[in-house]
C-alpha cells in the first residue's frame, strides 16, 4: 500500500502543475488580447499599385493615360485571354505578367521574343520593379503607379 499512496501523491502533483501551467498559459494570452484592444496590428498597410499607359505606341486598342488596378495577375500580350492585349507585331502571344506578392511588385517576362525592359534595361526571367519604374514591351510604355490613401 505504501508504493500506490507514493504513485497517487506524485501523479496528484504532477496533475496540479500541468492544470497550472495551462491556467497561466491561458492567462497570458487573455492579457496580451485585452492590451492589445483585441486588433491585430500590421507591420505595415496594404499599398495598393496601378499600371499607367504613358504611351501607347502601334496598339490601336490602348488609350494613354488609363491605368489597371493590379489586383492579382496581370498578363500582357497578344492573345485575347491577357488582361492587357497588344496588337503590335514586337508583342509575344503571353509577353510578361505582373503580380503583386508581400506588398512587392513583381514582373516576369514569359520568353518573349523582344524583351521586357524595365527603365531601358532588359530583364531576364522575375524582375522587382516599384513605383514610377516605366515598363516598354514593343513600342507600348506603361508606368507604375502607387495610389495614395486619404
Amino acid at each position: 500500500m505504501g508504493f500506490s499512496k507514493l504513485v497517487t501523491i506524485v501523479f496528484g502533483v504532477a496533475f496540479i502543475i500541468v492544470l497550472y501551467f495551462i491556467i497561466y498559459y491561458a492567462l497570458k494570452i487573455m492579457y496580451k488580447d485585452v492590451k492589445g484592444g483585441g486588433r491585430r496590428r500590421q507591420s505595415s498597410a496594404k499599398k495598393n499599385y496601378g499600371i499607367e499607359v504613358l504611351s501607347v505606341g502601334e496598339n490601336s486598342n490602348l488609350e494613354e493615360g488609363s491605368i489597371l488596378l493590379l489586383n492579382g495577375v496581370i498578363t500582357i500580350g497578344r492573345k485575347d485571354g491577357n488582361t492587357i492585349r497588344l496588337t503590335e507585331p514586337y508583342a509575344s502571344g503571353n509577353h510578361a505578367r505582373v503580380l503583386v506578392k508581400n506588398n512587392e511588385i513583381l514582373i516576369e517576362d514569359l520568353n518573349s521574343t523582344n524583351g521586357v525592359f524595365i527603365n531601358d534595361e532588359k530583364i531576364n526571367g522575375y524582375a522587382k520593379i516599384r513605383a514610377n519604374d516605366k515598363i516598354r514591351i514593343g513600342s507600348a510604355i506603361f508606368k507604375v503607379i502607387r495610389a495614395e490613401k486619404n
